[in-house]
């Protein structure tokens, strides 16, 4: 955890470190679209969007943290102040794909486990 915080390019929500502490992986249903949500480790987190990947180079407004299941990413759209939306966007259509799922993490943490 203290790597993830470390190599963090923003200040990480702590209701988003508390459900990594939790649970660092998993997956289950959502009550909000997309209806499923498989939560990324912290050792993918810090792969994924604190290196110097193709997806933290193409999507510098978004830290994403999980995925649908499918080709969608969910993350935070950083492009505003904290708190940040939770967005879930497909990285093949790019930004234009991007849609607000939940208003902030803890709106989106409490729908975690709940069917839709």
């Amino acid at each position: 955890m203290s790597l993830l915080i470390a190599s963090s390019r923003v200040s990480l929500p702590t209701q988003y470190l508390d459900l990594l502490r939790y649970s660092n992986g998993g997956e289950g249903p959502l009550a909000l679209e997309p209806l499923w949500f498989a939560l990324y480790s912290t050792s993918e987190c810090i792969e994924l969007f604190h290196s110097d990947s193709a997806v933290a180079t193409s999507f510098p407004g978004f830290v994403f943290f999980g995925t649908n299941g499918g080709l969608e990413m969910i993350g935070f759209a950083i492009t505003t102040d904290a708190p940040w939306r939770i967005v879930m966007l497909d990285p093949i259509a790019g930004t234009s794909s991007c849609v607000e799922i939940a208003p902030d993490i803890s709106a989106f943490i409490r729908q975690i486990g709940v069917e839709g």
